[in-house]
């Protein structure tokens, strides 16, 4: 400002030269009487030298223009220095609202949705009608895109008819039947190891046979001590003897094997009862999971939101033959949004995940919001910078994706 005043002062100083040193003078003549007046500019006589212009006075205007036009600026300056102060005592200590201090370097970045749906088709069909738009918010569990579904209404019947049919054979023929398999190999089983006396005897009268060769052996024990019997005879007793002894002995073993083998065969007939009822219920599980399939397949030719969001892109028309897994709509929730920033690599060490963080959203007014960060890239890009993402509130929906922003970051 003194310079503009001493510029001004220098102005006014010149122009009183320039009035007192004139190199032309003025001398008036009287004219002849049928000429009013003449004035007439002859050289003067002395020498004079014109002072400098001050570089603060234009060529045109004079002065007091001149003047005019700097008090002018002056006062604006003065305007600006004072709305800015009140700016920055209203914003608060490092220019933010909520008193938070900040680093000096606001980033340019771009802001875009927090998290984007997928969905895909889930088998091969047709789409039959399309009931949504872009720009549409839809809520969870809403149908968007319908598809022609007479190919899997028709698989489901059939995998209905299967079922039904197994579920009858199981409980009406098949499952009787192997359980009465079972107990007539169990009970052909117990009448061979019944005893005859054509091939076996059994441990009784095998006892019985022993005991009585042992009184005979004994009575002729005694009537051979007396003489009344030769020795032949009582050789025939003993040797009755020791045959009862070796077929008791031979009966018993016997009918502790059979009885072994008697368990093991009603266990194995057990078990094979068992297996034929768990390989029905095998198959008939596996009708079940087919029929089911079949009726998630037509309950996926409506396909629906599976989270709340706005629609952002339609990928198929109507009449599309599209295979399984083909993008079908695109989704964004809006609730919550991301400000991808690039950022110097001599800044990433001062930076943390969770670290707060001011983003201005380009809304009528202008308003900054609070974010975290949620994510720093490891790696730098060609450039030397690292990206981050910045996640805040839109608790208003505003449609802000794609567009540009500025980011603060807090000082933790």
């Amino acid at each position: 400002m003194s310079r503009i005043f001493d510029a001004l002062s220098d102005g006014d100083n010149d122009s009183d030269a320039r009035k007192a040193i004139v190199p032309f003078g003025v001398v008036e003549e009287k004219p002849p009487a049928h000429i009013t007046a003449v004035r007439t500019i002859v050289p003067n006589e002395e020498k004079t030298t014109v002072p400098p212009r001050s570089p603060f006075i234009g060529e045109l205007g004079g002065p007091t223009h001149n003047a005019r036009k700097y008090m002018i600026l002056a006062f604006a300056l003065l305007a600006l220095a004072f709305l800015g102060t009140g700016y920055a005592l209203r914003a608060g200590p490092g220019g933010l609202d909520n008193g938070k201090q900040a680093y000096g370097v606001a980033f340019e970045g771009t802001i875009r949705p927090s998290s984007e749906i997928r969905i895909t088709a889930e088998s091969l069909g047709t789409v039959s009608k399309i009931l949504v738009k872009v720009g549409d918010a839809v809520q969870k569990g809403q149908p968007l895109i319908r598809m022609d579904d007479r190919e899997a209404r028709l698989e489901l019947k059939r995998a209905t008819m299967e079922l039904d049919a197994a579920q009858n054979s199981f409980s009406n023929f098949r499952a009787p039947l192997a359980d009465l398999n079972a107990r007539v190999a169990i009970s052909q089983r117990r009448e061979q190891q019944v005893p005859t006396r054509q091939f076996r005897d059994s441990p009784e009268r095998a006892q019985a046979t022993y005991d009585e060769a042992v009184v005979n052996h004994n009575r002729a024990k005694q009537l051979y001590e007396t003489g009344l019997i030769s020795k032949q005879e009582m050789d025939v007793k003993e040797t009755e003897l020791r045959i009862a002894q070796d077929d008791l002995t031979n009966a018993k073993n016997f009918a502790s094997a059979a009885a072994t083998v008697k368990d093991a065969q009603s266990e194995q007939a057990d078990l094979q009862a068992r297996a034929s009822h768990e390989e029905l219920r095998a198959q008939i599980d596996e009708l079940e999971l087919k029929h089911e399939e079949a009726e998630r397949r037509v309950e996926a030719m409506e396909v629906r939101a599976t989270e709340p969001g706005v629609i952002a892109e339609v990928s198929v028309g109507l009449g599309d033959r599209v295979p399984g897994g083909t993008l079908l709509v695109r989704m964004a929730q809006l609730s919550r949004m991301v400000a991808a920033v690039p950022v110097a690599a001599t800044m990433i060490s001062q930076l943390r995940v969770g670290q707060f963080a001011m983003v201005q959203v380009p809304s009528s007014p202008p308003q900054q919001v609070e974010g975290k960060i949620r994510m720093i890239s490891p790696l730098p890009s060609a450039n030397m910078t690292h990206l981050i993402e910045i996640e805040f509130e839109n608790e208003t929906r505003l449609l802000l994706a794609g567009q540009p922003t500025e980011v603060r970051f807090v000082k933790p």
